[in-house]
């Protein structure tokens, strides 16, 4: 028996087959190398959008691209990225969204407070003043007209304060009442019903001269400052008044 004979005879007493019976690896299937899955394609191909985002993230915050480890930096947390508006985020962050919610404006930021708050405030230094001469602010604005032309028809002054008739008669009556004025039929037309001031009317008049002085000296303001804001206040006035929602 030649030496060959032995050797197989060895392995196979062993339970080693000899390399000759060994089954070869013909298989088309087995020797094939296998395709990729496509979890894998994704895989690569989410990684090489990761690296990219990687990428401009670094040169957005000035760093090294190639020092990226291809992880994007979040400044917010993982909720806050995917639904933003729900957490109530507001960042700058890379993935995040900046809120602004639209709300109704504070306050202080309506033009027509402004004016109202302004008005009752110039109210409160006239108060003061006419405590003294015994007149309400309205009594004191249909005298102003009086002083400044009298012997006129009521018209004249529902005009000059652009108030109607039914809210101007109960102050007339009222300063007629006080002695300050007298109101008489129009021997030319009686439907119009004529003011005068009375000499204790035209009297009250010297009371009330150091009023421009205080008012001024409450403002703060200059006098092109005054007159400058008066000239936009009536401006915006007429605005108001020729405008389609009226």
């Amino acid at each position: 028996m030649s030496t060959t004979t032995n050797q197989m005879s060895l392995l196979d007493a062993i339970g080693f087959n000899a390399p000759e019976d060994e089954k070869p690896k013909k298989d088309k299937k087995s020797a094939a190398p296998e395709k990729p899955s496509k979890p894998k394609k994704r895989k690569s191909k989410k990684a090489a959008e990761t690296a990219a985002l990687a990428s401009d993230v670094a040169a957005v915050e000035g760093t090294d691209p190639e020092s990226a480890t291809g992880a994007v930096p979040v400044k917010t947390s993982d909720a806050a990225v995917e639904n933003p508006i729900e957490n109530g985020e507001k960042s700058n962050g890379i993935g995040t969204l900046e809120i602004r919610p639209d709300g109704p404006l504070p306050l202080d930021k309506y033009l027509c407070f402004s004016l109202y708050s302004a008005n009752h405030a110039m109210h409160g230094v006239y108060k003061t003043l006419l405590k003294d001469v015994g007149l309400t602010y309205p009594q004191f604005l249909a005298m102003t007209v009086l002083w400044d032309k009298n012997n006129v028809p009521v018209g004249a002054i529902t005009q000059k304060l652009q108030l109607d008739t039914n809210t101007l008669t109960p102050l007339l009556k009222r300063l007629e009442a006080m002695g300050l004025l007298t109101r008489t039929r129009s021997t030319k037309d009686e439907r119009q019903v004529i003011l005068k001031l009375t000499r204790k009317g035209r009297n009250l008049q010297k009371k009330t001269e150091h009023f421009a002085e205080c008012i001024f000296s409450s403002t703060g303001l200059s006098l092109e400052e005054i007159v400058d804001l008066q000239t936009k206040i009536m401006k915006l006035r007429d605005n108001l008044r020729n405008a389609d929602l009226m």
